[in-house]
């Protein structure tokens, strides 16, 4: 499997290109593209890969999450992944974007809900989810076991965690989803693929992470 990490938007939000580099099938993680420049690098990415695309997933529904949902999906037109418990920041969005001072088409909508039970067969691959609410109400984040990646959108970063002061957002609720759900679902050694900032692992996040330390105190 291979993994192209591209920042993005005004956010800096990455997206990521996830695929197998036998057979080619992949998906667009968090297509934050806003520009047509940044468009572009989607494209190329995929193009000079010669990918074949099966997904748009959402790890979560914020705006620079979501900004280019309409872009990517009606250039490459496949389904659309999300839980369904953040689809009501899909349908906020175009507020969110003036708050930003933003202007950007209105997303299209969720194709298929993303449950417990999903999985994304990607090669020999196989991708699963689960809910890591905190940030949002349906976060989620996605695992790869075989190949030990997590994309844990904004859920957990290097060092830090996702912020809580967003509709939806809960501090306790977020940090019970990083030690209780995530943490119990995946090893030391599995590499974090975050939707802000650099790549980390797990090791290191127990180990270092302020949030998730013990005298943490919010």
């Amino acid at each position: 499997m291979k993994v192209f990490q591209l920042p993005l938007n005004p956010f800096s939000m990455n997206c990521y290109i996830y695929f197998d580099e036998t057979t080619k099938e992949g998906i667009i993680i968090d297509p934050g593209a806003f520009t047509e420049d940044e468009k572009n690098q989607i494209k190329k990415v995929i193009e000079d890969n010669d990918i074949k695309i099966k997904y748009i997933v959402n790890t979560h529904g914020h705006l620079d999450h979501i900004l280019g949902n309409k872009f990517a999906k009606d250039y490459f037109n496949v389904p659309i992944l999300m839980d369904k418990e953040d689809e009501f920041l899909l349908e906020n969005s175009q507020d969110q974007a003036r708050f930003f001072g933003l202007n950007f088409p209105a997303p299209p909508p969720v194709d298929e809900y993303i449950t417990g039970d999903t999985i994304i067969e990607l090669g020999n691959a196989k991708l699963k989810f689960i809910k890591t609410p905190g940030h949002s109400p349906g976060s989620v984040c996605i695992i790869d076991d075989e190949n030990k990646n997590v994309f844990s959108g904004d859920v957990v970063f290097k060092n830090s965690i996702g912020r809580t002061d967003l509709q939806g957002g809960d501090i306790k609720v977020l940090l019970s989803s990083i030690k209780n759900i995530l943490f119990k679902e995946v090893k030391d050694d599995y590499k974090l693929h975050p939707g802000h900032m650099e790549i980390t692992t797990v090791r290191d996040e127990r180990k270092n992470n302020p949030f998730l330390q013990k005298d943490f105190k919010y």
